[in-house]
């Protein structure tokens, strides 16, 4: 196995290959053995919507079994009982619809909206609407004249007709009687079936395995009631408000609108087309149809935006493109009711992949979280010489918290990776030396975007301090940000030139005499010339303060040459920028209380400066 848990790319097309098997296997069963997979789908969906009514009658002293039939009676009594109104709804429907009257109304507001569209002479418009209807819709050829040909077909007997019809409804039915069986039996063993499910994906953590499904279960169970509550009430309020409006038929539209709010993003406005047609069609004007179309816009803007944040809390996490592209792929699996059931199943899936470890991948495409961490997207856009998204992210995590905090968990770790990939050889110098540039310039946008404070000190009691990188640019862009991150009103800044030797920087400390070190060196490596560094400055000054940065060292970059403690006698050895400005501010106190050992031949005019050579950056 490669560095860092990675598989080899062999190994990792072979996963690959195999993966895309499995899953073409998994939608040619789903899609070929429907009939067993839609009854089952659905009895999960009504299983975990019934499931806190029957714990509701089992805290009323209920037992499981008589829990389990009340509720499902409950529900049956209802689902029949609607069934019923539908049926009558429908079947007056179809008489509407075959009387001329209708008809020739819906025709009349065609021709009006076709006059909207082209006006009502010939315009270029309509030719060419004409003549494109033609291509596909090509004119019979005229008849002969004297000539008729009829062509007639023998109708079928009357056990051809009946094997027509009852064929689908059989089927319907036993689908629909496999699910209510199955329902029932999943409601009554419930615990033996999260049982075996603990037993399968559990590894042998049965503790943990259980309380993650059990959590799961009573969040989905509490999200799909929540949801066909919100729905239910939806259609309650569409029914009212059409029966107001005077639209006919008003209880089979509002069934429709609690059927197709399932479907996410665009279930309600393909809910609308039916009632707003049909009124469209009895209706003398154009103001009820109007009117049925604001009703369904306006109530479904509310239930978005007051009644959905507040009734389901935390976001079930779904991704908008998931649930677009899961509703279309169960469509095609199952058809109007896979579009139905797109949600819950999706939003099933990605609650085990949420809390079933061997099923994160689920979670990693069904959920709306990022999938990289801000230092890793950071650091990859970076790596993509892409600085502007970058920056977006830096931005973005520096809105939500200061400057210090976002040079911490997303600048310093990129160039920490930055350096690893380096080394690895999979980044390359010319790369690199991107990423340092960019890093820095972002982190001027993120400090420019930071909020301004008071000086805390007079320019006389600025404290002067030497910032060292340890060997490189990574190194000394570290240095930078630290740099950035000190009030120039209390601290005399000056930065030293990447790979400076020893002896240089030995003469440059007895020039400058600053009253602290900070050596920065981040991970991965640089741990013994650093610790060389800091041993030959405490052997020639004893008295100075020296501070070991190894901003960004983690679990990730553990060095495992690094010893606990301060290397080379340092007094300190830090891994974020924040302690470090912490560490100097705690030694500040100290350093005013005496100016004279601190004099330094700094310059009057209150910047800080770079030392060493010309290559030196001004901070």
């Amino acid at each position: 196995m490669a560095r860092g848990g990675y598989l080899p790319d062999w190994q990792r097309a072979l996963m690959a290959m195999s993966a895309a098997v499995v899953l073409a296997v998994i939608v040619m069963a789903l899609y070929w053995a429907r009939t067993i997979f839609m009854p089952v789908a659905l009895a999960i969906f009504m299983t975990f919507v019934l499931s806190p009514v029957v714990a509701w009658f089992q805290r009323r002293r209920f037992g499981r079994g008589p829990a389990v039939v009340t509720t499902v009676g409950l529900a049956v009594l209802l689902a029949g009982g609607l069934g019923v109104v539908i049926a009558q709804q429908v079947a007056g429907l179809s008489d509407t619809l075959t009387q001329d009257k209708e008809r020739a109304a819906l025709k009349a507001r065609l021709e009006d909206a076709k006059r909207a569209v082209v006006g009502d002479g010939e315009s270029k418009f309509g030719k060419l609407v004409d003549e494109v209807t033609g291509v596909f819709v090509p004119k019979a050829p005229p008849k002969p004249a004297g000539q008729e040909v009829v062509v007639t077909t023998p109708s079928p007997g009357w056990m051809a007709q009946v094997e027509e019809y009852a064929t689908p409804a059989l089927e319907l039915v036993g689908q629909g009687a496999f699910a209510f069986l199955l329902t029932v039996f999943m409601l009554l063993k419930r615990e033996d079936l999260r049982n075996r499910m603990i037993r399968l994906t559990g590894s042998g953590k049965v503790t943990t395995t259980t309380k993650a499904v059990d959590d799961a279960s009573r969040r989905v169970s509490r999200f799909l009631l929540t949801q066909l509550l919100l729905n239910t009430a939806f259609a309650v309020v569409i029914l009212v408000g059409l029966l107001v409006i005077g639209v006919q038929y008003a209880p089979l539209w509002a069934v429709i609108a609690f059927v197709m709010r399932y479907v996410p993003y665009i279930g309600t406005w393909i809910g609308v087309i039916p009632p707003a047609v049909f009124t469209l069609a009895v209706s003398e004007t154009w103001g009820p149809a109007l009117a049925v179309v604001g009703l369904f816009i306006g109530l479904e803007l509310v239930c978005n935006n007051v009644f959905e944040p507040m009734l389901y809390g935390p976001s079930m996490g779904l991704s908008e493109v998931a649930q677009l592209v899961a509703a279309g792929l169960w469509a095609f699996l199952w058809g109007p009711i896979g579009l139905v059931l797109s949600g819950p199943l999706t939003t099933c899936l990605l609650v085990l992949g949420k809390y079933v470890s061997r099923f994160e991948y689920l979670d990693v495409l069904l959920g709306d979280e990022p999938v990289l961490e801000p230092k890793v997207a950071f650091y990859q856009r970076l790596a993509a010489r892409d600085q502007d998204e970058a920056a977006e992210i830096a931005l973005a995590e520096a809105g939500k918290a200061d400057a210090v905090a976002t040079f911490d968990r997303v600048v310093v770790p990129a160039l920490c990776l930055a350096k690893r990939d380096v080394a690895d050889g999979d980044l390359s110098a010319e790369d690199l030396k991107f990423a340092v540039r960019a890093a820095r310039e972002v982190a001027e946008l993120v400090l420019g975007a930071a909020p301004k404070g008071a000086a805390e000190a007079a320019p006389g009691d600025r404290v002067p301090v030497l910032l060292v990188p340890a060997r490189d640019e990574v190194d000394h862009a570290g240095v930078d940000l630290l740099a950035h991150l000190l009030d120039p009103a209390r601290w005399q800044v000056e930065i030293a030139p990447d790979e400076m030797l020893a002896s240089e920087l030995l003469t440059r400390i007895e020039t400058a005499r600053p009253a602290a070190v900070v050596i920065g060196s981040l991970p991965p490596g640089g741990m013994a010339h650093t610790r060389y560094l800091a041993t030959r400055v405490r052997a020639r000054f004893p008295e100075l303060k020296i501070v070991v940065g190894r901003w960004g060292r983690d679990a990730e970059f553990a060095d495992d040459g690094e010893k606990a403690g301060a290397p080379g006698g340092a007094d300190a050895v830090e891994t974020t920028l924040a302690e470090t400005v912490q560490r100097l501010g705690g030694w500040y106190g100290v350093f005013t209380a005496a100016p004279a050992a601190l004099a330094a031949p700094a310059a009057a005019s209150g910047k800080p400066r770079a030392v060493g050579t010309p290559g030196a950056v001004m901070v």
